[in-house]
């Protein structure tokens, strides 16, 4: 579930993106922003996925699966829960980990990068 809420998310980002950026600056930088984001995406993941490595194995962390329905029904929700066997669950899969960690520099680094696209086309006009 969290890995496809993440590629819908920057699915609308990049829509939302070449639109501005067609608008502003025209064809050929939309399509360039556009070819910018699918390489720092499979390049960021590629990344995370490789560091994410170190620290959790591919399948997750075993776990005893909880008795309380509240905290049961939480972790089916999120995308973290995966049932193996009669009392064990995997947690935390490794792909949705480095997903949220791609999201999170991506944010901070799309917030800088065009973020100042939009100041210096006001500076001009």
């Amino acid at each position: 579930m969290i890995p496809v809420i993440i590629f819908f998310g920057h699915t609308i980002f990049a829509v939302y993106i070449f639109a501005r950026s067609y608008q502003d600056e025209g064809t050929m930088q939309a399509f360039l922003n556009i070819a910018f984001i699918i390489i720092l995406f499979a390049v960021g993941w590629t990344v995370t996925d490789f560091f994410t490595g170190f620290i959790l194995p591919a399948e997750g962390w075993k776990i005893p699966i909880p008795g309380n329905n509240f905290i049961m029904g939480l972790l089916k929700l999120t995308g973290f829960y995966i049932p193996v066997d009669g009392n064990i669950a995997r947690l935390a899969p490794k792909d949705s980990i480095s997903l949220i960690l791609l999201s999170i520099v991506e944010y901070y680094f799309y917030k800088f990068f065009f973020g100042k696209t939009k100041e210096v086309l006001k500076v001009e006009k």
